[in-house]
């Protein structure tokens, strides 16, 4: 699907990782009107990462697993 001139700006990609496993992440941040905040938490070891950023809403791709969870 390609942008449309009403979609909001796309930042440029920020390298981060999970504070808890250290999982790695790309990280965007989208312009977004305020809404009701969700919990965003990471995929690898369920710990909590920020979802918000001021006026930006953050979205993340995992780049690279962290440290391994036992029963996951």
């Amino acid at each position: 699907m390609w942008p449309r001139s009403d979609d909001p700006p796309v930042q440029e990609a920020t390298r981060c990782q999970c504070p808890n496993c250290g999982a790695r992440y790309k990280m965007v941040r989208i312009e977004a009107a305020p809404t009701h905040d969700r919990q965003i938490v990471c995929v690898s070891c369920g710990g909590p990462l920020l979802g918000r950023q001021g006026k930006f809403v953050l979205k993340y791709f995992r780049t690279e697993g962290g440290r391994e969870i036992m029963g996951r």
